[in-house]
């Protein structure tokens, strides 16, 4: 199996990830946003014009998280979904990790969905497993605003501020991103000197998270 890219910190796999996943081990952290099951398109920004995300459809999605849960070795799971998803994610997750609660990523701003209806301004993570947080006990919602339209480089693209924060307050040494996208998970492990690998299914996406891998670690934080 070989990388598609790595460095002393970061590992890139180009493939899909049940295939992958058996042959890497356990880790501290699994720290994703894997696709949601909306079909998503971006009418605007990043990915206008484009299909779909791979396997973002509601029932090839739970297919796909029940077939990467069952093959996940790892302490704690932190895990991106939306209102309408959740249910089934912590059904699926608590199959396999002692489900610990949600945690609300507060995103200051409306996002996709119905324009007649209250814009949603926010997004869930489910926690799961026996990881422990260090330093302060926090409250249980994230206020991080969402990254520029004009600057992501994947429609769904999450702050770096924010995983930065989650895998500190877990003191992960290593970290592992099955739906990698762009690499900001692996980006932000490597800012705090982590360990952490990523796997991708399409390969201009791996090829954005090698460039942005590849350039020198920004800071070495602890728990915040």
């Amino acid at each position: 199996m070989e990388p598609y890219y790595s460095d002393d910190h970061v590992t890139i796999y180009h493939g899909d990830c049940r295939e992958i996943l058996p042959d890497l081990g356990r880790v501290d952290l699994v720290l994703t946003d894997p696709p949601y099951g909306i079909n998503y398109v971006s009418n605007s920004g990043v990915g206008k014009g484009t299909t779909p995300i791979t396997n973002d459809g509601a029932r090839l999605s739970l297919r796909l998280y029940r077939d990467v849960l069952r093959v996940l070795q790892a302490d704690h799971v932190l895990w991106f979904t939306r209102w309408d998803a959740w249910p089934d994610v912590w059904v699926d997750l608590g199959m396999w990790f002692p489900m610990r609660g949600l945690l609300v990523w507060d995103k200051a701003s409306p996002g996709m969905g119905d324009l007649k209806h209250w814009g949603p301004s926010y997004e869930l993570i489910a926690s799961a497993g026996v990881g422990q947080i260090v330093g302060p006990r926090d409250g249980s919602v994230l206020r991080y605003p969402t990254v520029p339209s004009h600057g992501r480089l994947h429609p769904t693209e999450k702050p770096v501020e924010m995983l930065s924060h989650l895998i500190a307050k877990l003191d992960a040494g290593t970290v592992l991103d099955p739906f990698m996208g762009s690499g900001t998970t692996l980006r932000a492990a490597k800012d705090l000197g982590r360990k952490a690998i990523g796997v991708e299914i399409e390969e201009r996406y791996c090829e954005i998270a090698a460039k942005r891998l590849g350039q020198e670690v920004l800071d070495f934080g602890g728990a915040a």
